[in-house]
């Protein structure tokens, strides 16, 4: 499963964030390339079954204090 998903992830890597550099985009290349290995990451541990945390609690926490 984590081959399939490095293989998915190289062909979405090699379209994705080239059109942008290639068009001279260079701040939004980079804000995909980092959004694109967050969810590389997030993709990896799940096909991996790892337990990931939620982050619900810290927004909650977040919101109830701004309110």
């Amino acid at each position: 499963m984590v081959v399939i998903v490095i293989l998915v992830y190289v062909v979405i890597v090699l379209l994705d964030p080239y059109g942008l550099l290639k068009q001279g985009m260079k701040r939004d290349f980079w804000v995909c390339s980092f959004l694109c290995l967050v969810s590389f990451v997030i993709a990896v541990a799940l096909s991996m079954k790892w337990s990931i945390p939620s982050p619900s609690p810290l927004i909650e926490n977040l919101i109830k204090k701004l309110f």
